[in-house]
């Protein structure tokens, strides 16, 4: 398995605390059969990009090596999850913050204030670059809750979708939970990641993940999730293509 999607470099976010941290989520990860973490520390500032990509750089190279010296076999992949703020419409180099070296940038909102029109107007930045966009947690926005539709309008731009497993497992609150089960059933997801910040907590124990999502069986259409897991994440890594999903309109609306 490939979790694209982990804040697993000590001390440069709200991730990992320390370095010890760190390597338990590492060893958490490659104990539940996870061999490859992007770590997605939150990129906030678009223009002190050469200070964040050499913390990233450094600890990434530091994360690699302690991995081989204490013989676990799990590799750590340089990445970000951009905040888009209003900085990116003016177009700032974005591809040092693309996942692993790949065409995908991994990209969030503010949860509450992002709105269809704004998303898209990123979308549009990101893809004039020759990047993916690949919007973060979905399931988690206001504009998205409130109008399923706007996934659609969204994947008609060329946007892909990564959900939580913790929002699928209920963690991550009810309403969400609902979306990304939908999102899930219709097809309309790329990936799956665990967004890990914490050993106690949203972690980076898929196994366990796995094993709540199961109490939706009725609920979760289960064969749709070991290729966002496994497929999908290993076209990212090696630069392939993962093609824009088609799936049936999601029409639901919570609030």
């Amino acid at each position: 398995m490939i979790d694209i999607h982990a804040h697993i470099l000590p001390q440069i976010d709200d991730g990992a605390q320390s370095k010890t941290m760190a390597f338990q989520m590492c060893e958490m990860a490659a104990r539940g059969g996870v061999t490859d973490i992007i770590a997605t520390p939150h990129m906030m500032d678009l223009y002190a990009c050469d200070e964040f990509c050499e913390k990233v750089n450094v600890r990434v190279d530091f994360m690699n090596s302690l991995m081989e010296e204490k013989g676990i076999d799990l590799r750590v992949h340089k990445g970000a999850e951009v905040y888009a703020s209003s900085d990116i419409l003016f177009s700032p180099d974005l591809r040092p913050f693309a996942l692993a070296g790949s065409r995908y940038l991994l990209f969030e909102f503010d949860f509450g204030e992002a709105t269809l029109g704004y998303a898209k107007e990123v979308a549009s930045v990101i893809l004039s670059q020759d990047l993916i966009p690949v919007l973060a947690h979905p399931e988690r926005y206001r504009f998205t809750l409130s109008n399923y539709e706007n996934i659609n309008r969204l994947a008609d731009c060329g946007v892909l979708f990564q959900c939580n497993l913790g929002s699928l497992t209920g963690e991550l609150g009810k309403k969400e939970s609902v979306l990304a089960r939908e999102m899930l059933n219709a097809g309309a997801v790329s990936f799956l990641a665990t967004d890990a910040h914490r050993v106690e907590f949203r972690n980076t124990d898929i196994p366990s993940m796995l094993e709540g999502i199961k109490e939706f069986k009725k609920k979760v259409d289960y064969t749709k999730i070991e290729p966002l897991l496994t497929e999908n994440p290993a076209k990212l890594l090696r630069g392939e293509h993962v093609g824009n999903p088609s799936f049936a309109t999601l029409k639901k609306k919570l609030f």
